[in-house]
């Protein structure tokens, strides 16, 4: 029998996936763009388009859940009900900058938060036809179970990282982190989109991601897919909030003293979390 977060996470998967080919199916095509908080935080009538696909989905296939989305905000209650039912963390095109300029990086990604914890989620690569999902401590992309990292000898450490934010001069906070990385990272790569970025890490294509300008749609899922492939995770605060900005680190287990060290210099330098 399937259990409830499993059956969760499929719903989910079927959503995000017909969202992400409606989003695929316009991309490089006309959209209209509004900025919300710089150039590169902006928002395009697909994501509100893509994001009212999902919720009604959701809606449909799972009444009475809580939904948290990044461009129409909340639904059916305040974040994790009165009677802690089920709360879904949307972000319908995490990567939109990369989706307006053409850049063929950027995903689908629904979190799934049960009794407060990370429950499961999914995100999906429309451009790549990728669908990582999360579920009872089982991570799977296109429905082949990922292995469980192990924790060997570390290796010089890809890591993904969009530290320093754009949108002004980098604090010296944000500097200093970026050349603590470099000294120990044999490559350190900006991606535009942390709910990849988590999946990369899960699926072992990078072993740390970081960043310090995000919402809690950005990373819900990927966390679940992160901690189910033995992988560590770090936010500040925990979880990441759906009002203000935070900062999260994930790690691959050979890299977790990198990976804690990174989460205690986000966590005492706090960048962005206050905005």
């Amino acid at each position: 029998m399937t259990s409830t977060v499993q059956h969760l996470v499929d719903v989910a998967a079927k959503a995000a996936v017909e969202a992400g080919r409606f989003v695929r199916s316009r991309f490089r095509g006309p959209a209209a763009v509004t900025v919300k908080e710089g150039f590169h935080d902006v928002v395009t009538e697909v994501d509100v388009a893509a994001e009212r696909m999902i919720r009604s989905a959701l809606h449909d296939a799972a009444p009475g859940t809580f939904l948290i989305g990044e461009e129409t905000g909340r639904a059916n209650g305040p974040e994790g009900g009165p009677d802690d039912r089920p709360v879904w963390l949307i972000d319908p095109i995490d990567g939109t900058y990369n989706f307006v300029r053409g850049i063929p990086f950027f995903c689908v990604s629904i979190g799934l938060r049960i009794d407060g914890r990370t429950a499961g989620g999914c995100v999906f690569d429309p451009v790549h036809d990728e669908l990582f999902t999360a579920a009872e401590g089982v991570a799977r992309l296109n429905g082949a179970e990922l292995p469980v990292r192990g924790a060997g000898p570390p290796a010089a450490p890809l890591v993904l990282c969009d530290i320093p934010n754009a949108g002004g001069p980098p604090a010296a906070a944000e500097t200093e982190l970026l050349a603590a990385l470099l000294s120990a990272a044999a490559d350190v790569r900006r991606l535009g989109s942390s709910a990849l970025a988590l999946a990369y890490v899960a699926a072992g294509r990078a072993d740390l991601a970081a960043n310090a300008d995000v919402f809690d749609w950005d990373t819900a899922a990927g966390r679940a897919l992160v901690t189910a492939t033995g992988g560590g995770y770090l936010s500040h605060p925990d979880p990441l909030p759906t009002t203000r900005r935070g900062s999260f680190v994930a790690w691959a287990p050979e890299h977790a003293a990198l990976g804690r060290a990174v989460g205690e210099a986000l966590h005492r330098n706090r960048f962005k979390e206050t905005m």
